[in-house]
């Protein structure tokens, strides 16, 4: 498995207080690992969540730089697969590189075996993407942190999208991959939806590992449904959908589809009438703050892929584990742990990407800080999760992905 290291000229203050004691900065180098979707079923997030980590280090690093500490900032990438084995493999290799965190993965299964393998040993936090509540449900001895919501909220905001878009007690067909992702969301949207007074057929679990889906797509369009929820992944859809497409009964514009099907543009292998016109949700971020606009100017300027759902979450990820390192004055993983929440504190000065700069002094003195980031301020609750979310709801326009506009769930 390739390992890549991206490094960036920067800084990273880990040493005693920059201030009135005029004490010294211990210089200290902190790698933070990522681990991305780069093959497998979900490759399709694989750039833009590897360009988002990598604008983080090096804005990290040049806040530190413009705080007056030095120490070298390193970024060590490896591809998780999609797949538990793969990504436990993955990360040991980081680990070995001496990553202190690890922003990802994407799945829930390839979190647990990350988890359960290396990290929570360690005391490493871990950020991981994958959004199931059944992260909820594992020992971590308090290392996992996301900064995207849990399934929970994102069913609610796929309840408030196609009650806007279809209407409120309407017939929903539902489809969902038989694993943790799928089943969760599923579940969470159904008890949602007939809690509105809308009504839920089909409940089609399928084996995302089948080689063909048209008895599925069959009994998703049986009866004209109002509309169709399909929770999918990207490589499955580019089949299921090419099977909904031949039933002959399929409206691409009555679809909604999870965060795991949020792209950019829409891959070729993808028929164009099965997602064209189609509706989803996402965690969004706030439009039109600062940092926003910030983020929007540095992701442009790096060049490369465009830009998509998830990379201001994954970007305040690293952000976080750096202002956390800074504030234990280490590189230690335990340490980084257990100052994330004194980072994202209440109540304390805030701070965003724009003053970065004044973060890094704040914290380096050992002062409570509140990260406010791209993706808005975080307010962990004690299983990590972030207590409420701004969601993009968007549509496939021209084989593109547009907002269309956002929801607030909580």
């Amino acid at each position: 498995m390739g390992v890549t290291r991206w490094a960036a000229v920067s800084a990273l203050a880990l040493a005693a207080a920059v201030g009135a004691m005029g004490a010294q900065a211990q210089a200290s180098d902190l790698t933070i690992g990522a681990l991305l979707e780069s093959t497998g079923p979900l490759s399709e997030l694989g750039p833009t969540a590897e360009k988002a980590i990598t604008i983080a280090v090096k804005v990290a690093g040049q806040a530190a730089k413009d705080a007056g500490l030095s120490s070298n900032v390193t970024l060590a990438a490896a591809d998780s697969q999609g797949d538990p084995q793969a990504a436990l493999s993955a990360a040991r290799t980081l680990v070995d590189k001496g990553a202190s965190c690890i922003v990802g993965p994407t799945t829930t299964p390839e979190a647990i075996a990350v988890l359960n393998g290396i990290t929570m040993q360690r005391k490493i936090t871990l950020w991981p993407n994958a959004t199931s509540t059944r992260l909820r449900t594992v020992n971590d001895d308090h290392t996992i942190y996301r900064t995207v919501p849990a399934d929970d909220l994102q069913a609610k905001a796929l309840v408030v999208a196609i009650e806007k878009h279809i209407g409120k007690g309407k017939t929903v067909a539902l489809a969902y991959r038989n694993e943790p992702y799928g089943e969760a969301m599923a579940k969470s949207f159904t008890q949602n939806w007939e809690a509105e007074g809308g009504k839920v057929t089909g409940n089609i679990a399928f084996d995302p590992q089948q080689a063909a889906f048209d008895s599925e797509a069959g009994q998703l369009v049986d009866g004209n449904p109002d509309a169709f929820v399909v929770i999918d992944y990207p490589e499955t859809y580019a089949k299921f959908g090419a099977a909904l497409a031949r039933t002959g009964k399929f409206d691409s514009k009555k679809l909604f589809v999870p965060d795991a099907m949020s792209f950019a543009n829409v891959p070729e292998n993808i028929p164009a009438e099965s997602i064209e016109g189609a509706y989803g949700v996402a965690a969004g971020s706030p439009q039109g703050t600062g940092a926003m606009n910030l983020f929007n100017k540095l992701w442009d300027e790096a060049g490369g892929v465009a830009n998509s759902s998830l990379t201001a979450n994954t970007f305040d990820a690293g952000i976080l584990c750096f202002l956390a390192s800074v504030q234990a004055k280490s590189t230690e993983p335990g340490a980084i742990r257990d100052k994330v929440r004194s980072v994202t504190q209440e109540g304390a000065p805030q701070f965003t990407i724009e003053n970065l700069k004044d973060a890094v002094a704040a914290a380096a003195s050992g002062k409570p800080i509140d990260y406010v980031g791209v993706s808005g301020a975080f307010r962990f609750q004690d299983n990590g999760d972030p207590s409420s979310s701004l969601y993009d709801v968007f549509q496939y326009q021209g084989g593109k992905r547009v907002t269309i506009e956002q929801v607030d769930v909580k």
